[in-house]
């Protein structure tokens, strides 16, 4: 089998293949998600925008922002400060009590009154927070609702959704200016009914419940989110990628033992037989590749000269002499 031929068998594998399916499938759904936690992004950050457009702007008349009573408040103007010339309802029924509101992480209510401008317009009004009496599902304490002719400086919010749950006697679950006009029986009344107002101040000043904390304009972690997603995405190619590779080197490695085996010749990976040559210089005594130096001893190297020694001749006398010694011998 050809090199060519083996990586494309490779390539071309049922496990490649599967593996292929499963790094796109995981890519989309990272890139997806990483899309998802962008968009949320976009969306904190438009309205972190609007909160600082409109917040602290300077207040206007409702008619300039809303000249529909019945149109929705556009996202541009959320936040915008009005001013209204009017009175509020004093009747016990035109009083709510908006559940499951928080404060500085406790459970309370928003106080909800509609206040009736010069013009006929009816808006609901947030007038601030008040606490949950322990033990109960009612406010702890009723802030009065003041009378007479005053000017208001609320801030437009958008209606709430209408939440499908039968609340508790002079309590609602959302701020809806339809649904809680059912509840107050003003159905005959001009109502602003896609948007309420947040009070800001009110002229002359009266005893309110807790103010409201300014809107949270901090853009989260979202972006941070999504590329961390998107660098999930880049992950599994990689991780693909470097898996063929390695089977790759793998086939190469292989393709070189079989050559080698074919030859007769050692493979690239098989160590060459240590000669006994090689194992006397390695550990001779003295040598510089000694395998251990320290525990070789080194004998004195003897430079006198020495005798040149030569062999002498046995004469005839002297075999004759050895052969008698031999013939007694036992």
């Amino acid at each position: 089998m050809t090199d060519r031929s083996a990586r494309r068998r490779i390539l071309f594998s049922r496990e490649t293949l599967l593996g292929l399916v499963a790094v796109l499938l995981l890519a989309a759904i990272c890139v997806l998600l990483g899309m998802w936690q962008f968009g949320r992004y976009e969306d904190r950050r438009d309205e972190a925008a609007v909160v600082e457009a409109n917040y602290e702007s300077a207040p206007v008349v409702l008619d300039q922002v809303m000249p529909d009573p019945q149109a929705p408040l556009s996202a541009e103007d959320v936040w915008t400060p009005v001013i209204l010339h009017g009175s509020y309802c004093t009747e016990g029924a035109c009083e709510l009590y908006v559940r499951n509101r928080q404060l500085s992480g406790e459970v309370g209510y928003w106080q909800l009154v509609p206040f009736q401008a010069d013009d006929g317009t009816t808006m609901l009004v947030v007038r601030g927070w008040v606490p949950q009496e322990p033990d109960s599902g009612a406010p702890a304490q009723l802030a009065p609702v003041p009378a007479g002719e005053l000017s208001l400086t609320v801030r437009l919010r958008p209606a709430e959704p209408v939440l499908d749950r039968e609340p508790p006697p002079g309590q609602t679950h959302s701020v809806n200016p339809a649904q809680s006009a059912g509840l107050m029986g003003l159905e005959d009344q001009e109502l602003v009914a896609r948007a309420y107002g947040e009070l800001v101040a009110e002229d002359p000043a009266s005893e309110r419940p807790a103010s409201l904390p300014a809107p949270d304009t901090s853009l989260g972690p979202h972006l941070s989110y999504a590329f961390q997603w998107w660098i999930f995405a880049l992950f599994f190619p990689a991780a693909l990628i470097y898996r063929t590779r390695q089977l790759f080197r793998e086939l190469a490695e292989d393709e070189e033992q079989e050559q080698a085996s074919a030859t007769g010749q050692p493979g690239p990976a098989a160590a060459a037989p240590l000669t006994r040559h090689d194992h006397d210089e390695e550990t001779e005594p003295g040598s510089e590749t000694a395998a251990d130096p320290a525990r070789s001893t080194r004998r004195p190297t003897d430079h006198r000269p020495r005798r040149a020694t030569h062999s002498r001749r046995r004469g005839q006398d002297e075999e004759e002499e050895d052969a008698l010694i031999d013939q007694q011998a036992p």
